[in-house]
This record gives structure tokens, C-alpha cells and sequence, in this order.
């Protein structure tokens, strides 16, 4: 089992050399809120949210590369378990440069305990952006996350896909979470 968390560990720092972009996210929870801030090479955006009876409403401000951003997001959860968890979101993306547009997803996450305090996890989201013709991408996450009391630390991998899944970019970042 050390064998095996240490490969891990070591695949987190050797990843970044095969990444073409670099993300670091950081979120603190209190109560049914929630603050985020994510910096992304060139781009940015902070988020606001909270938790209304079953769906998750959040508001997102975003500088992109080559427009602004506001979107509304509302996540809904289908199914939970242990080990697995299918959620659901539509969020309208209004922008300042270029087409705005509806957006919906399935988040479907899997996680894994391996150590006391470590767990292997992965995120699948397939989405489909509802413009003038429907477009198709995927956002896939796979990482190693760490807890220490209300502090979570994950490192992880992005495969980025557009039509059919073909690749698109592999991302390397980090998500910092905090309960307060």
C-alpha cells in the first residue's frame, strides 16, 4: 500500500511537465455558502454560492482571455452514494465580447479512500453549450486528495475533449478547499 501511495504522489509531481495549461482553484465553506477563486494562465473568477433547499445556485464573475463573463449555475444532485455521485447543472453564460448561451452538464465523481487521510478521486463532465449549433466538450479530472481536519489539498489532472472526445489540452492544477 506505501508502494502504491507513493506512485501517486510522485505521478502528482511529474505531471505538470506533460500539462499545456496550469489552474488553481480555492474555495472556503461556511454554512450553505460558498466562495471560490480560480486563477487559470491569463484567465480568472470568483464565485458566490449557496445552497437553496435541493440545488446548489451560484453567481460567477470571470476575466477571461478575450471577454468578461457572468453566469448563473444551478446544480442539482440525482443520485449519491459512498463512493460515487451523478449531479446535474444548467448555467447561463453571459458575455460581453461574444455569443451568450445555455449550458448543461452531467458531473458524475468518484472517490476512493487509499490512506487515512488520502483518497483518489475522479470527475467526469460531459457538456453540451447550447448556441446557434449545439457544441460539445468535456472536462475529465483525476487526482489525489488530501485532508487534514477542515483543509483539503488536491492535486490533479485534466484531459479537456471537444466532439467525440477527442483530446483537446491536458491541465495540471490544484483545488484548496477550507470549511470555516
Amino acid at each position: 500500500m506505501k508502494a502504491l501511495l507513493l506512485a501517486i504522489l510522485a505521478s502528482v509531481f511529474v505531471c505538470p511537465a506533460y500539462a499545456e495549461i496550469a489552474e488553481h482553484n480555492y474555495k472556503v465553506k461556511k454554512d450553505d455558502w460558498t466562495y471560490t477563486y480560480r486563477h487559470r494562465e491569463g484567465t480568472w473568477h470568483t464565485e458566490v454560492g449557496k445552497k437553496v433547499g435541493p440545488i446548489a445556485v451560484m453567481y460567477r464573475h470571470a476575466d477571461l482571455i478575450d471577454a468578461k463573463e457572468n453566469r448563473i449555475k444551478f446544480t442539482h444532485n440525482i443520485y449519491k452514494s459512498n463512493h460515487f455521485k451523478l449531479d446535474h447543472r444548467i448555467e447561463y453564460r453571459h458575455f460581453d465580447t461574444k455569443e451568450s448561451h445555455w449550458r448543461y452538464r452531467f458531473i458524475l465523481f468518484a472517490k476512493r479512500k487509499i490512506a487515512d487521510s488520502v483518497w483518489l478521486w475522479a470527475k467526469i463532465q460531459p457538456r453540451i453549450s447550447l448556441k446557434d449549433e449545439k457544441v460539445f466538450d468535456a472536462r475529465d479530472q483525476f487526482g489525489v486528495q488530501y485532508r487534514n481536519g477542515k483543509l483539503k489539498i488536491s492535486p490533479f489532472v485534466e484531459r479537456g475533449a471537444t466532439e467525440d472526445y477527442k483530446h483537446k489540452q491536458i491541465v495540471y492544477g490544484t483545488h484548496v478547499e477550507y470549511e470555516i
